[in-house]
């Protein structure tokens, strides 16, 4: 992949003259595009199976969560993370009015999970009740009414444009690198001084430019970066309480931070530069803040 990216890369650099920077930037944002628009339907279901998920309750439910909001909801998966680890999630993806719903099977417990509607023989089966024990053991995963409070999250990210915010600012910032880039390279003693005093060849250039001389600059942007995403968490969760979901919200990341081995406690300084997700503590006080909120304008 980083072959494909930089050897395109460099033949813009050294032909595109004193305006190389606008054809690296277009570049590597039709490059961008290609891979969002490939990745999830080509290349992901080589590593991963995705199941449409049939008709069931938890599928009934999702779609009147997405009626309710406008989502355009065209197809809803189920893919087999748990081949993999045990790490549950959902996500959506697409583009305009062509989204799809992806849910991870460690996400959702035997009470809801569409995939477990048939028994061996193929025959249909009663989904189990919430008190169900399977085997004497902890059930994992989260039931019905959890899943589509994540989901209210998730959508709330499609809501208020979480995904084309960032990607444009990404944008401007790259524009910017490479501009940076062009006014950088043309100092031939910045090369020499890592030892490149005769030839300084393109290649070099940018890992040296962009590995070295911008690291202060990245390290900034990744702090905010980190803080953006953390609002953008935040302002999920509101619309999810916004949706009636607060208390499912609730319990269904408490569920996750269990499944998923997450050590619920980190230092608020430390979080706050390295966590792209508030911490559940600071998440669960945040949502209950607005549910007493939204109890007391009612």
């Amino acid at each position: 992949m980083t072959t494909i990216l930089i050897t395109p890369l460099i033949w813009l650099i050294k032909w595109g003259g004193d305006y190389f920077f606008i054809y690296a930037w277009a570049f590597t944002f039709i490059f961008t595009m290609a891979i969002f628009f490939v990745y999830m339907d080509f290349i992901a279901p080589l590593f991963d199976k995705y199941t449409p998920v049939p008709e069931s309750p938890l599928r009934t439910a999702i779609e009147n969560l997405a009626k309710s909001i406008n989502f355009p909801l065209t197809k809803l998966y189920v893919v087999d993370g748990s081949k993999r680890s045990a790490h549950s999630n959902a996500f959506f993806y697409g583009f305009y009015k062509n989204k799809r719903i992806v849910l991870f099977d460690t996400l959702l417990d035997d009470t809801c999970n569409p995939m477990l509607g048939l028994d061996e023989d193929g025959n249909k089966r009663e989904f189990p009740t919430e008190e169900t024990e399977v085997e004497g053991k902890k059930a994992k995963g989260c039931s019905q009414e959890e899943v589509v409070a994540v989901l209210g999250h998730e959508l709330g990210h499609w809501y208020h444009g979480h995904v084309w915010k960032p990607m444009i600012l990404n944008q401007f910032l790259i524009l910017g690198m490479f501009y940076s880039f062009g006014l950088l390279v043309k100092n031939q003693k910045l090369l020499a001084d890592f030892g490149f005093e005769e030839e300084q060849p393109t290649l070099i250039s940018l890992l040296v430019i962009f590995q070295f001389i911008f690291s202060p600059f990245n390290r900034v942007m990744s702090a905010v970066s980190i803080y953006i995403t953390r609002c953008f968490e935040f302002q999920a969760d509101r619309f999810a309480v916004g949706l009636g979901l607060g208390e499912k919200l609730q319990t269904s990341l408490v569920k996750l931070v269990t499944d998923n081995l997450s050590f619920p406690m980190a230092d608020r300084l430390y979080s706050m530069f390295t966590f792209s997700h508030p911490p559940i503590l600071e998440r669960l006080a945040a949502i209950r803040e607005e549910m007493s909120k939204k109890s007391k304008s009612e």
